[in-house]
């Protein structure tokens, strides 16, 4: 009877232990995650790096004085330290978007293709490549040397720096060689998991022409590095036949890689999150910007911008502190929920292939009919008329053959004003062109001499990553906000410090 017991009370106490485990197992949420849910995620979670104008994460909208801020004027002083805006996007590239893209390329590989072709998993396969690269450029093109080879494994806690020029070409190689798979005759992700180019068919010529526009961009983000001309010649030359040709006639038209959000949280347009959600009156345009386009007499004003002070736009004070209400602001009807993102268009594109005109590479087009379809393009997306349009371009301060200063001058000038919200667009068109002329405010903090031209290394890395981190600032010339980067050796270079 004693062991008839004893066996009893075993057999309740496994089978409790068994009932009691259950309660451990999450039955809400999936247990594995499909490839094309990662890259969907990893692609919204870039566009809101990218977009975002929290003071703790993107500083760009600052940095090329679209903004200025009210209250608190430190971003716009570049404090890059009491604010971890360089760690903030470090950790938003790598751990948010490049480790999922890596986990998105894993599963799929791994993921039986029932029900797909073998192309369709390719096409997949390529799309994520591409998102890659794209994000892998801003990195170096925003700090200059780091990780890469070691990058993106969690068994290696401290990984070295590497070559920023070395791993931007190899990016390239990559670009190509995503192009190369990609067949326009197959689908992508499919629908409901690509929110730029819908995931069909039709989606996969788009993927290509947008990745011919990416290779284009970062072919001339290499054109003053004289050691690379053969190269960038055949990047440019060979990708420029293929971008992106649709013209924009309004917002709705054309060729774009755009994202537009969903009406609830947390999936909603990452400036309604931060201009009304947040309830917060943080930011006006500056007057840097404003007098820029008044002098012009710019038609998209009204689409750019709010509120009229006393009849006019006026801006304010870069690096000040600026009231409100004084100084027009973002137009209240781009801050919606659903709005877009645009990542890159058209506009840009004719931009790209002005400048590619001037620099000599063999293109269809002079750099003219370049300049005139991208301001066009501009003027047409935010509302304007091909009337307005002809009247801007006839302006003697605007038209080609007239307008004042350099082909650098010309072209950075009106790229400036067409990526409007488009922060990081503008800060590497500035960097590269060097135009407009821009200046730092008087009050910028004491240690960064002049408007930033790289991110400063995450403060993070002195301490956790350290010996790679010393190799990588002697390698750049100095971890400071105006060391120029290795693509940054453009002819007309300037002193940027308070004039």
């Amino acid at each position: 009877m004693k062991q008839i017991l004893i066996i009893f009370l075993v057999f309740i106490t496994v089978s409790s232990c068994k009932k009691l485990d259950s309660l451990n197992a999450n039955v809400k949420d999936a247990s594995s995650v499909p490839g094309e849910a990662l890259f969907n995620g990893a692609t919204r979670a870039f566009l809101n790096q990218m977009f975002t104008v929290n003071v703790n994460n993107n500083n760009t909208q600052l940095f090329v004085q679209y903004f200025a801020e009210t209250t608190y004027p430190q971003e716009s002083q570049y404090d890059m330290v009491t604010r971890t805006i360089p760690a903030a996007h470090m950790n938003a590239l790598y751990r948010n978007t490049l480790m999922n893209y890596k986990e998105a390329t894993r599963v799929l590989k791994a993921t039986s293709i029932v029900g797909l072709t073998q192309q369709q998993r390719d096409n997949q396969l390529a799309i994520i490549e591409i998102m890659s690269v794209f994000a892998w450029s801003n990195i170096f093109e925003t700090f200059g040397d780091m990780p890469y080879d070691e990058a993106l494994d969690y068994n290696i806690p401290n990984p070295k720096y590497d070559d920023g020029l070395t791993k931007y070409k190899d990016l390239i190689s990559r670009l190509d060689a995503a192009i190369a798979k990609l067949d326009p005759a197959y689908a992508g992700m499919g629908a409901g998991y690509d929110n730029i180019f819908g995931g069909e068919i039709d989606g996969t010529a788009k993927w290509i022409k947008f990745a011919n526009t990416l290779k284009l961009r970062m072919g001339l983000m290499l054109s003053d590095v004289s050691t690379e001309a053969a190269f960038v010649k055949t990047t440019i030359e060979s990708a420029a036949p293929n971008v992106f040709n649709d013209p924009i006639t309004s917002k709705t038209t054309g060729d774009k890689f755009a994202m537009s959000y969903l009406p609830d949280s947390p999936n909603q347009n990452p400036f309604y999150t931060e201009l009304v959600v947040s309830g917060r009156s943080d930011y006006v345009t500056t007057s840097t910007y404003v007098d820029a386009l008044n002098a012009v007499n710019d038609p998209r004003r009204d689409g750019f911008m709010w509120t009229k002070i006393d009849g006019v736009y006026k801006g304010g004070s870069q690096g000040e502190p600026n009231s409100y209400g004084a100084s027009s602001h973002m137009n209240n009807a781009l801050l919606k929920p659903t709005d877009e993102v645009v990542l890159m268009d058209y506009t840009e594109t004719e931009f790209l292939l002005a400048e590619a005109a001037e620099r000599g590479f063999a293109i269809d087009g002079s750099a003219e009919i370049h300049y005139n379809n991208a301001i066009t393009s501009s003027i047409k997306y935010w509302g304007g008329t091909d009337a307005q349009a002809a009247a801007y371009l006839a302006q003697p301060a605007v038209a080609y053959a007239t307008a004042t200063g350099t082909w650098r001058q010309k072209i950075g000038t009106q790229a400036w004003f067409a990526y409007y919200l488009r922060g990081f667009t503008a800060w590497t068109s500035w960097r590269r062109l060097d135009y407009p002329r821009l200046y730092a405010p008087e009050d910028h903090v004491q240690d960064v001499n002049g408007v930033p031209v790289r991110y400063i290394y995450p403060v993070s890395e002195q301490t956790l990553n350290t010996a790679s981190y010393t190799v990588a600032a002697a390698a750049i010339g100095g971890d400071k906000a105006e060391t120029r980067l290795f693509w940054d050796k453009g002819p007309e270079n300037y002193d940027s410090s308070y004039k």
